[in-house]
């Protein structure tokens, strides 16, 4: 009976009986296709996951030390956001630009920063990205384009903007992504952004 239930039940989601929905491929960044740069391919699952997985372990470690207070103060952990920022880094190249919000570490991380010296600096240690001087919310890896995470809601994306202009002035060929959440869009520096590459700003 259970068996019969199944097979009706694919039939009106698929049109035939135990089919199932194709996955559908991971497709090439066209910017990174230009530039010779490998993307993302349908063979990258894996790469995928161990970015999410490494994010992952490291924003748990970061809530235990957090409450054995070995961290002190607070942290915003990036726990169930691992898969945008593994997506979105994995398309990138090196000299591409990103900024992040508060909530920034699997950013920093996706974007291929060491993750011992990101936990060094959360920690305050010399040997952190920053010499322990960004902390969580400001933590930055110039080396790899990652400009720095943003206490501020939305000003991720406004230096951004000007960071890839100024760049595309000097003729450099990158491009950018920030990450922000929804209050970004009722701050004016959202618009006044987006309108920006449309004015010529980037071009």
């Amino acid at each position: 009976m259970r068996r019969r239930r199944r097979q009706v039940a694919g039939v009106r989601r698929h049109g035939q009986p135990g089919a199932r929905r194709p996955r559908p491929a991971l497709g090439r960044h066209p910017h990174r296709d230009q530039g010779g740069s490998p993307g993302v391919t349908r063979d990258d699952p894996v790469r995928l996951y161990r970015t999410v997985r490494l994010i992952r372990r490291f924003e748990e470690r970061a809530v235990a030390l957090v409450r054995s207070g070995a961290i002190v103060g607070g942290i915003h952990p990036y726990l169930g956001q691992e898969g945008i920022a593994a997506g979105v880094c994995a398309a990138l190249r090196d000299e591409d630009l990103v900024t992040g919000t508060h909530r920034g570490h699997g950013h920093v991380l996706a974007k291929g920063a060491d993750p011992a010296r990101m936990l060094a600096e959360l920690l305050g240690r010399e040997t952190g990205l920053n010499r322990g001087r960004g902390g969580s919310m400001h933590a930055a890896d110039l080396g790899i384009g990652v400009l720095g995470a943003n206490a501020i809601v939305g000003a991720a994306g406004a230096i951004l903007t000007g960071a890839v202009w100024a760049r595309r002035r000097r003729g450099d060929d990158l491009v950018g992504a920030t990450f922000f959440g929804d209050l970004f869009v009722w701050r004016g520096c959202c618009w006044r952004r987006s309108c920006w590459p449309s004015c010529g700003g980037c071009r």
